[in-house]
């Protein structure tokens, strides 16, 4: 009897292990796409469309997915998830910043130590628009929002009671975001950098796919939603909506809801979505997506202002992202994992 038993737990359990190794599996290939597009938006841009500005969407909306999971759903311990994000975030970006500054001294994307305190104090996406700019930093303004984000996202899990006014207030402040993007840009005619790159604006993406992550766990997505070709069409439909002749609004009121859409509904998707997204090259470019994206914006500046050749400063990018990933970025977090 108590074989039995035990045989009854343990299968469970190991079908649910599969299930979620099966899960991460193709969420790191959504990763892993999004810094495929960053890369092919920055390096080998195509007419009509900013496959970069799309590939941070993609990263914005699969954070919400996980803060919802893992703030709301599974209650990590915030002190706990904090030590994880900084252990995953903050020595490669230290190293990186610290790096960038010596190695670029001289050239036209160089920065003092007054930018780069404010890619170390995630600050950059306001310093940047309101101070000065550093080229060779502009990217930190997304990892600024997503920085801010995990803030907001984990003040909420304290403060608000109930999953249904969890969600409300997600949707309230993720549609107040975007209607302030869309009149900071189209009302009073502001840069696209001094409307997007805001927290304000731009924490809108993170917090409108955790709000859809939270009603999923709960049941309350209509039931079409869970059709396996909704995640497929829902990423098709936000990808031809950051289209050029789309006006930049509405990438951001339409367009990114449907991308949000797509990563919560991906556990419904059929095989041929997942299984492209867990193949190996996807789930590796996902491991190294973090690394690859620090390091590939010094030189997609050179490419893009000075005309580099973009297949061996592409390759540079990969040589330091690897080194970054296997030398800094991967010890370091196992490190602080274990011992702090």
């Amino acid at each position: 009897m108590t074989d039995i038993s035990a045989a009854s737990v343990v299968l469970p359990r190991a079908a649910a292990d599969k299930e979620a190794r099966a899960r991460l599996a193709y969420l790191d290939g959504w990763r892993g796409l999004s810094i495929a597009l960053v890369l092919i938006g920055h390096f080998f841009p195509v007419p009509g469309i900013n496959f970069g500005v799309l590939g941070v969407e993609f990263f914005f909306v699969l954070s919400g997915r996980l803060m919802g999971e893992i703030l709301f759903i599974e209650r990590f311990p915030l002190k706990k998830f904090f030590k994880r994000r900084f252990s995953r975030i903050y020595p490669a970006l230290l190293v990186f910043v610290i790096a960038a500054m010596i190695g670029l001294t001289g050239t036209y994307i160089g920065f003092k130590w007054k930018a780069a305190l404010t890619a170390m104090t995630f600050t950059y996406n306001y310093a940047g628009i309101l101070i000065n700019r550093a080229g060779a930093l502009d990217h930190i303004w997304s990892l600024c929002v997503e920085e801010h984000s995990y803030i907001l996202l984990a003040l909420i899990s304290v403060v608000v009671t109930g999953r249904e006014n969890v969600v409300r207030l997600l949707l309230v402040l993720a549609l107040l975001a975007m209607a302030n993007g869309a009149i900071s840009y189209g009302v009073l005619g502001m840069s696209y950098e001094t409307s997007y790159w805001r927290t304000d604006v731009h924490i809108a993406s993170i917090l409108l796919s955790a709000a859809i992550c939270l009603l999923k766990a709960d049941g309350h997505l209509p039931a079409f939603v869970k059709s396996q070709h909704v995640a497929l069409a829902a990423a098709l439909g936000g990808v031809l909506l950051f289209l050029d002749p789309v006006p930049t609004p509405i990438h951001y009121l339409v367009g990114v809801p449907l991308l949000a859409l797509a990563v919560n509904t991906l556990d419904f998707a059929g095989g041929a979505l997942t299984g492209l997204l867990s193949s190996r090259p996807m789930v590796m470019l996902g491991l190294w997506s973090y690394s690859l994206y620090l390091w590939q914006q010094p030189f997609y500046k050179f490419v893009d202002e000075r005309g580099s050749a973009p297949i061996p400063m592409l390759a540079v990018v990969f040589a330091c992202a690897l080194g970054s990933y296997y030398i800094v970025e991967k010890p370091a977090r196992g490190w602080l994992n274990r011992n702090w």
